[in-house]
């Protein structure tokens, strides 16, 4: 008999563990992130006492997330993924939203599309190796944020992805490594967040108005991550941003797919957003 309750702190290191099975950046900070933005939107099955999947949800208003849906592979095949897909679903309805995004990584295609998810847009995933480059943020001019660039900070953001995420910007503020901007004429144009990970230095989000913009940032972020390799997700509909990540010398992974459910309410721009925050909240 399966169970699903909330997600509890006592619960991070069977969540990281299978973040890191799977292969995907993983850090304790990002996980407490989810916990704080949406403390009664994370879920674990049990069976008896035993964790055996996961999955996260974020509620931006309108539009929700559903993201982190991982079963042990011993308890796959028997309707687990489904149903804690479902109650991410059902709770993030509760909470008002009426269109639910993810990014499915291709075993979970078939699953989200039964459920009836729609395709959006391939999410591309690139690793550049470690290049023991020392951090040097004059050299792209980046400037340091602070918290009291947030208000305009997410408003840009807004403007791009289409979605309020001030509180979440505000959390990951908070334990970002590296929080850089670019302004022109006094205001913000550009805006980067990066985060270690355990595999490497996550770059994201990023949006930015043009890509010289979003190419100084990203720019600062590689000096930033020193000898660490650098992780960065995107809309591949960001093409100016993909040919420019190729000749930085970054290599591609497997891509994730955008998907939908519900209108296409909240779109954005994809071709100014220069890294996604993650692939469980876009």
């Amino acid at each position: 008999m399966i169970e699903i309750r909330q997600i509890e702190p006592d619960d991070l290191d069977f969540a990281l563990a299978q973040k890191t099975r799977e292969g995907w950046a993983a850090s304790r900070e990002q996980f407490k992130l989810y916990l704080e933005h949406d403390p009664d939107g994370c879920f674990v099955a049990m069976a008896g006492d035993q964790p055996v999947g996961m999955v996260t949800t974020a509620c931006f208003g309108a539009s929700g997330w559903i993201g982190n849906l991982i079963v042990e592979p011993r308890c796959r095949g028997r309707g687990i993924g489904r149903a804690l897909m479902e109650h991410g679903l059902d709770h993030l309805r509760g909470r008002g939203a009426t269109t639910v995004r993810l990014e499915g990584d291709p075993p979970g295609i078939p699953l989200y599309r039964k459920l009836g998810f729609v395709d959006e847009y391939e999410s591309c995933r690139f690793r550049l190796p470690g290049l023991n480059v020392r951090p040097t943020l004059e050299d792209s001019a980046a400037e340091t944020m602070s918290i009291g660039d947030l208000d305009e900070m997410a408003a840009l953001d807004a403007a791009i992805v289409g979605e309020n995420r001030k509180r979440f910007l505000e959390l990951k503020l908070s334990c970002a490594e590296l929080a850089v901007v670019r302004r022109r004429n006094g205001k913000i144009v550009a805006s980067l967040l990066a985060s270690p990970t355990d595999r490497g230095f996550r770059i994201g989000p990023c949006v930015a108005l043009s890509h010289s913009d979003g190419r100084c940032l990203i720019s600062a972020a590689i000096s930033a991550a020193a000898d660490r390799p650098v992780l960065i997700g995107l809309p591949a509909l960001n093409t100016d941003a993909l040919d420019m990540l190729a000749e930085m010398g970054f290599e591609k992974g497997t891509s994730s797919l955008r998907m939908r459910l519900g209108p296409p309410i909240d779109e954005g721009d994809p071709t100014r957003v220069f890294a996604i925050s993650s692939g469980a909240v876009g």
